[in-house]
């Protein structure tokens, strides 16, 4: 994957905050859409950005979490990255759905009632919430190039395995 061929050359926090912003920059295009959007023109681009922002934070983290980890140990760490990345999901799903709920009746209260107000209404929610996730990821960029140390991983301790 790309995070791991640039991982050696820049060290984890380039990889994490530029991926931080390339995962912004695909919630920023999907905050244009409309309730004409196409698929390839509108949605495609900004998922694939978000897509390869999210897995270069995904992949560095995690394995910046587990480097240097003693082998009797792996399993604990692992099972505390993934029950933080639950608790850290169920958190910024409920944020998120507060502010997609309130920008749906925000639209709502303020347009004449219809089918396509309903519609609209409902990228209007999309859209608000994108643009906070996208804000979200910024701060993440920024947070993570002042706090995370950009030397290099520690090899984690694991046995030897035989191939097949």
């Amino acid at each position: 994957t790309v995070p791991s061929l640039l991982l050696p050359r820049v060290g984890p926090k380039v990889v994490v905050s530029v991926s931080f912003l390339v995962a912004a920059s695909g919630m920023a295009l999907l905050t244009r859409l409309t309730l004409d959007s196409a698929y390839v023109a509108n949605i495609m681009p900004g998922m694939i950005l978000l897509g390869l922002g999210i897995g270069g934070v995904m992949t560095t983290a995690f394995q910046g979490a587990t480097a240097g980890v003693r082998h009797e140990d792996a399993g604990v760490a692992s099972a505390l990255i993934n029950t933080s990345q639950q608790v850290g999901g169920s958190i910024s799903t409920a944020l998120l759905t507060t502010v997609a709920s309130s920008a749906a009746t925000d639209y709502l209260s303020s347009h004449k009632p219809g089918t396509l107000t309903v519609a609209q209404a409902g990228v209007e929610s999309y859209t608000a919430t994108l643009a906070w996730g996208a804000g979200i990821f910024v701060v993440g960029a920024v947070l993570t190039a002042f706090l995370m140390p950009n030397s290099a991983l520690a090899p984690s301790e694991g046995e030897p395995v035989i191939a097949h």
